[in-house]
Parts: structure tokens; C-alpha cells; sequence
């Protein structure tokens, strides 16, 4: 248990560091979407194409990892939509609180605990979540949610108004970018220059840190409030039935690395993305998503010990 401790307590740390430093006003919370903007622009495309453009072409698409991660989040998105129907919640509040259980906080807590306790080797697999999250998990949970808030007769035209939006949500993702420059640069088979190289490095080394600090700052503006049922089960979700679901995938699925399988399981541990309280805004659920953020981020220190501690 100590070892595991020594991995998660120091990103805990930044993360309570940067929740101080906005409390003091030492990092107004102004200054907050600033740095988050430059983790998300800057900062971690530049660190996900030097890595992607290093990594063998077979070696970025591991298809078993990519495949586990979606069965496991849309198994789980389906648990929680039932769930949320059975305690009388619309299809798009139920959607939203599935998307809250399945769309993982992979680039701002997930690399830093990845590179902690698996080795700066496998740090490129938060690359594979990433695909996921925007290519699978957010555009099912956005079409039960928008077919949740129209009739019937408008639900072919609001599909594809939808899928025009998630197309372009994509390929205008500086993340998705990111990844497929770099996968080009690895199919051509291409080195990437030295200087370039280091720049990309200097530049995603910053990354983790800056990320933690501003997930620390966001915790200040979000207190928790509203239907602590609620919050409690996507909490529960998040980090309970979202990794177990995941582990019974691949109970079934053909054997892998058992790297990649212990990663895939780590993942669906981590709290829910910073991102989701925007997105619920549009459902008119930014404060149920904000608190919900705070919950699985505090209540995360304890299931990513725990499953660390099973994993390792």
C-alpha cells in the first residue's frame, strides 16, 4: 500500500496545491481557462504528436485496447441510462449522467498517473483513451441525449444536425489533430528533427504538471450541491461500475499485453473529465456535472489507490 501511496499522493498534492494557490488568489480563477486553453492547444497536442510521430504505426493502433475501452464504456453507459430511467429521469438526463461515468479525465489526470506508475513507456496509451472518448463514448451519449429532447417526427433531422456537430467537433479536436499529423509522420517512416523533437518534449513535460494545477483551481468555483443521490451514484458509477465493467470485458476478450489490460482498467478508474460541466450547461445540468466533477475527483484519491494497489 505505501509504494501505491508514494504514486497518487504526490498528483493529489498538486492537484490540492493548485486548489489552494486559486483560493489565495495566487492563480485567480480568471487565469484558470487561460492555462486550461494552453494544456489543451499547446501543451499536450505538442506531447501527443512527439509521441505519436516516435511510436511504430502497429504499435498506435492497439486495436485490443481500443476495442476493450469502447465495449466497456457503452456496457457501462447502458447501466447507467437504465438506472436513471428506473428513478423516473428523462433519456437526456440520463444520457448526461452517463456521459459523467464514462468520459474520463484521461489527459489531465490520467497521463500524470500513467507516467507515476507505469513508467514514462506507457505514457503514450492515454493517446488510445483519447480516441475513444471523442470517436465512441461522447457522440453515443450526445445522440440519446438529443433524441431525449425532441419528437419523435424531429429525430431524424436532429441525428443529423448531431452527427454534422460531433464530425465537427472531432476533426476541429486540436488533440485528434495532433494524433493524426503524427500518425502520418510514422507511416511515412520519417524522424522527426532533433530540435523539433526536443521542443515537443520540453513542451509535453509541462503538461502534467500545469493540468493538475488547474483541475486543483476548477475544485474552488465547484461546491457540491444539488441531488447528492444522484451525485453519489454517478460518483459510484464512475469509479466503481465503470472499471468493472471494463474487467468483465475483458474477461471475455482474448488475451493482450497484460500491460495494456492492467491500463485499460486504471482508465475507467480515473474521476470524469473537466470538460463535462460545459457540455452539460447545453441540458441545462452545469451545476449537477460541476458537482459531480468535484465528487470523483476527492472520492478518486481512494479507488485509484485501491486499484493501483490490486494492479501492481
Amino acid at each position: 500500500m505505501l509504494p501505491i501511496l508514494t504514486i497518487i499522493t504526490p498528483i493529489f498534492l498538486i492537484i490540492a496545491v493548485g486548489y489552494v494557490l486559486t483560493v489565495r488568489q495566487l492563480m485567480p480563477r480568471d487565469v484558470l481557462p487561460v492555462l486550461s486553453k494552453l494544456v489543451l492547444f499547446c501543451l499536450i497536442p505538442a506531447l501527443t504528436f512527439g509521441t505519436v510521430a516516435r511510436l511504430d504505426f502497429d504499435k498506435v493502433l492497439a486495436w485490443d485496447f481500443l476495442g476493450v475501452y469502447a465495449l466497456g464504456a457503452l456496457l457501462t453507459q447502458l447501466v447507467i441510462v437504465v438506472l436513471f430511467k428506473l428513478l423516473n429521469r428523462s433519456l437526456t438526463d440520463a444520457a448526461i449522467r452517463a456521459l459523467c461515468t464514462t468520459m474520463p479525465n484521461s489527459i489531465f489526470v490520467g497521463y500524470p498517473v500513467v507516467m507515476q506508475a507505469f513508467g514514462e513507456e506507457w505514457g503514450y496509451t492515454f493517446i488510445f483513451a483519447v480516441m475513444v472518448e471523442n470517436i465512441v463514448i461522447l457522440p453515443a451519449v450526445l445522440i440519446a441525449a438529443e433524441l431525449g429532447r425532441g419528437r419523435s417526427e424531429d429525430a431524424s433531422a436532429k441525428l443529423i444536425h448531431l452527427a454534422g456537430g460531433i464530425a465537427k467537433r472531432i476533426v476541429s479536436n486540436p488533440v485528434i489533430i495532433a494524433i493524426i499529423a503524427g500518425l502520418l509522420v510514422s507511416l511515412s517512416g520519417l524522424a522527426l528533427p532533433e530540435v523539433l523533437s526536443r521542443t515537443l518534449t520540453v513542451l509535453g513535460n509541462a503538461a502534467g504538471g500545469i493540468a493538475l494545477l488547474v483541475i486543483g483551481g476548477s475544485l474552488v468555483a465547484n461546491p457540491i450541491r444539488g441531488n447528492i443521490r444522484d451525485i453519489s451514484l454517478v460518483t459510484i458509477g464512475k469509479l466503481v461500475i465503470h472499471p468493472l465493467m471494463v474487467a468483465l470485458v475483458l474477461l471475455c476478450w482474448p488475451d493482450f499485453d497484460p500491460t495494456l489490460e492492467a491500463l485499460l482498467i486504471v482508465y475507467a478508474a480515473l474521476p470524469m473529465a473537466a470538460v463535462i460541466p460545459i457540455i452539460g450547461s447545453n441540458y441545462g445540468l452545469r451545476d449537477f456535472c460541476a458537482s459531480s466533477l468535484v465528487a470523483t475527483t476527492v472520492s478518486a484519491f481512494v479507488s485509484l489507490t485501491v486499484v493501483l494497489t490490486l494492479l501492481l
